[in-house]
């Protein structure tokens, strides 16, 4: 698969995290249900354990690991579980949008990173 980065930065992790998964500005997965420090800043380029240091990459499209099944197009945002991995958002609750569809949870999408937008 392919993605264009068009901007990353430098996360020390808190906790392990998986490649492909959103990040939180926590350094550790990010989760919907957790907002503040725990709210997507971008996705993981590769996968750490806590206190190294990974890419997030925070601008324009990157690889994520989907949770269910994504329609190309869809909204999307980290699941509430805190794994890190995307399901389908809204226009009202969303930090990416589906540039490409995944048939179900372990997928990887191709996403555009968007700011964040909440209830």
């Amino acid at each position: 698969m392919q993605y264009e980065k068009v901007h990353s930065t430098t996360r020390v992790l808190t906790a392990a995290v998986l490649a492909a998964r959103f990040v939180a500005y926590n350094g550790a997965h990010a989760s919907a249900a957790a907002g503040g420090t725990a709210d997507a800043q971008g996705v993981s380029e590769m996968a750490g354990d806590a206190g190294q240091a990974i890419p997030v990459i925070t601008g324009y499209s990157a690889i994520a690991e989907a949770s269910a099944a994504i329609s190309a197009g869809a909204y999307v945002k980290p699941a509430a579980d805190g794994s890190g991995r995307a399901v389908t958002g809204s226009a009202t609750d969303h930090c990416g949008r589906a540039l490409t569809a995944a048939s179900g949870a372990g997928d990887l999408f191709e996403v555009e990173i968007l700011t964040h937008v909440h209830p």
